[in-house]
């Protein structure tokens, strides 16, 4: 997710002049001072006094000037956040990593246990600085996280993610939602399968802008659609998913061959290659059996995807099969299996990832 962060203060002040004579009920949120005359800047917050508006630090969100003693913050590499926006703000690890359980677990419900990574430990890591943005370009963008999977000669992944601190939850979110899907796409996607750079960050968008749809937040989306950081590739990803479904997508970046998705050849050859029973939008045939489908890890959160069904553990929740619906309880998660106790059946029994059970 990026965003050119000198924008933020040019436009979000609009200048009023009062007359000095005139009566006003307006006081400026930064400072206090009031009924303001003369020329007022009004804020999102509300109206800001000409001598605030003069101050040399600003809040790095939304603009408002801030002073010391106001109840903002300042991070460790220098933006401020105003005393509105700190309450919405992620500023520790903690909240960060508990953003990134929450959206991932809003990712695998969404889209289904397929997109559940297959080696769910991911470090999450929350910075100051964004040292990985392009700063030293003149058209240099501002990122906000980015995603490293390293790959052992056995196959198996080590997954890390990175996140600028001093993000308003929502748009952490997003980026979480951005990044998480780089860490599937470096599972999933084949080596002889090229995909463009601008198609793959745009695939990652678009699960951030999926996500936010389903959480109703048109302002996140807006700003997703009018994101330079794919040149415009995420638009043609939107409007591809809105006709094929995002299984035509996912399904694509696993069995495709062509570097881009919204040619009509790739299109064309994608419904052939999509396997029955994934990523559907139609609602999926109920599963026979009880399944582990995957393991979602977070430091000490943890929750499996069972049978589509996501469980902490402790939790009891119906499990629909085709014939019957089940009332489970997980018992335990481990890293690498799931116990479960069925209503209505002796003892417990353990899956791991992959791993069935038939209830007679």
């Amino acid at each position: 997710m990026i965003l050119r962060p000198l924008a933020l203060i040019l436009f979000l002040f609009t200048a009023v002049f009062v007359a000095a004579a005139e009566e006003t009920n307006h006081f400026c949120i930064v400072c206090g001072k009031g009924p303001l005359t003369g020329r007022i800047w009004v804020s999102k917050w509300g109206p800001v006094c000409n001598d605030c508006y003069q101050l040399e630090n600003h809040c790095s969100l939304c603009g408002l000037p801030v002073r010391d003693g106001d109840g903002s913050v300042k991070t460790g590499d220098g933006r401020f956040i105003c005393k509105f926006d700190k309450p919405n703000t992620v500023l520790d690890l903690a909240e960060a990593k508990d953003v990134f359980t929450d959206v991932r677990r809003g990712l695998v419900e969404q889209f289904g246990g397929g997109f559940a990574l297959n080696f769910p430990d991911v470090t999450v890591n929350l910075f100051d600085v964004d040292y990985w943005s392009e700063k030293g370009r003149e058209d240099g963008l501002h990122k906000f996280g980015f995603s490293h999977t390293r790959k052992a000669r056995n196959g198996e992944c080590t997954h890390e993610i990175v996140l600028l601190s001093g993000r308003l939850r929502t748009e952490l979110a997003a980026t979480a939602a951005h990044e998480y899907t780089h860490l599937w796409i470096n599972e999933n996607r084949p080596a002889e399968h090229v995909i463009a750079t601008d198609t793959v960050e745009a695939i990652c968008e678009l699960s951030a802008y999926k996500l936010m749809e389903a959480r109703a937040q048109p302002e996140q989306l807006q700003k997703t659609l009018a994101n330079p950081y794919t040149h415009g590739e995420i638009k043609n990803l939107v409007a591809f998913e809105k006709e094929n479904g995002i299984g035509a997508v996912l399904n694509w970046v696993k069995n495709g061959a062509t570097p881009t998705l919204t040619t009509p050849a790739a299109a064309r050859a994608v419904p052939v290659k999509i396997p029955v029973l994934t990523f559907t939008n139609a609602p999926p045939a109920l599963p026979e059996t009880l399944k582990l489908g995957g393991l979602l890890l977070d430091g000490q959160s943890r929750h499996a995807v069972v049978s589509g069904v996501t469980f902490a553990a402790g939790q009891v929740k119906q499990v629909p099969l085709q014939n019957r619906t089940l009332l489970v309880h997980c018992c335990d998660i481990s890293r690498d299996d799931v116990t479960l106790e069925v209503d209505g059946m002796p003892g417990k029994f353990t899956l791991k990832i992959g791993e069935e059970k038939n209830i007679p």
